[in-house]
């Protein structure tokens, strides 16, 4: 895909993940009407086929500063749901989890998740990598990995774990330069299916909600301490996983609690930060 994406000051949310939060705080004082400016900036239509447009009709809540958490509601359209759910419903097969040499290895000990990959000429997940390159906006956004949907059944989970590497990854997804030092600079999990009790993605080195919350998105645990999110249908959260000298960040450890009921489907999407390039500011290359 070839679009031009509008950074403007859509580049504000993960750009303060790599600030000071006094600065954090003196740029958000700084904007008069800030719920305004992200309203005109969400709304940026990309024309992907006669029949498709993709939107970005989104709102966001920042969950977390530092680390850099958020929230993001109606990241997905019913058409994209649906869709996704129709390509993907015969195609699950055991999800894989990375081995110390960077390897793909099935580990039910740890992951007991199905997953299906997107197609690259999917419409649909086009619109998705636009919608992920948009939100970095000034954060290197050059590449994104395939899309992978993966689904929950009672019991299933995917225990604590980083979407970051422990060591650059070589061998990347992309013809123009398919071995360039990388990680995973930003992941997306969005809801496709909520039908289910349980579930929840689980940040335990996050700040937890306050007790006024929407409970409809989000939990507390009994000591208050770790941040819960519930699958709601269509809506996503957003964090950055590395530290501004291209480290993991190790507050960023989540799991996918276990599905007590029915069945949770969503999506992963990776954003990557190759090594070579500036990660803020740089040309997109």
């Amino acid at each position: 895909m070839t679009a031009r994406f509008k950074t403007s000051l859509m580049l504000i949310p993960l750009s303060m993940a790599l600030l000071s939060c006094a600065r954090i705080w003196q740029i958000v004082s700084s904007l008069t009407d800030v719920s305004r400016l992200f309203q005109n900036l969400w709304h940026v239509p990309i024309k992907i086929s006669d029949s498709y447009d993709c939107h970005q009709n989104s709102t966001i809540e920042i969950l977390s500063i530092d680390p850099f958490v958020m929230y993001i509601n109606n990241f997905l359209s019913e058409y994209e749901v649906n869709h996704l759910l129709e390509i993907s419903h015969d195609t699950f097969e055991q999800s894989p989890v990375y081995d110390e040499s960077l390897k793909t290895v099935v580990d039910t000990r740890f992951r007991t998740s199905q997953s299906s990959m997107v197609p690259k000429t999917d419409i649909v997940g086009k619109c998705l990598s636009w919608k992920m390159k948009s939100i970095l906006g000034n954060i290197q956004h050059i590449d994104t990995e395939p899309i992978q949907i993966v689904k929950y059944e009672p019991s299933e989970r995917f225990r604590i774990h980083m979407d970051w590497f422990d060591k650059p990854r070589n061998r990347t997804y992309s013809r123009k330069h398919p071995k360039r030092p990388y990680n995973r600079l930003a992941s997306i999990f969005a809801y496709l299916d909520d039908d289910c009790t349980g579930g929840e993605t689980y940040f335990p080195e996050v700040q937890g909600v306050s007790r006024v919350a929407d409970g409809e998105k989000f939990s507390r645990t009994e000591s208050g301490k770790g941040l819960l999110i519930r699958p709601r249908r269509g809506n996503a959260v957003f964090w950055n996983n590395l530290l501004p000298n291209g480290t993991g960040d190790p507050r960023v450890a989540h799991a996918g609690l276990p599905v007590h009921t029915g069945r949770k489907i969503g999506i992963n999407l990776f954003s990557h930060y190759y090594y070579d390039a500036p990660m803020v500011g740089g040309d997109e290359e």
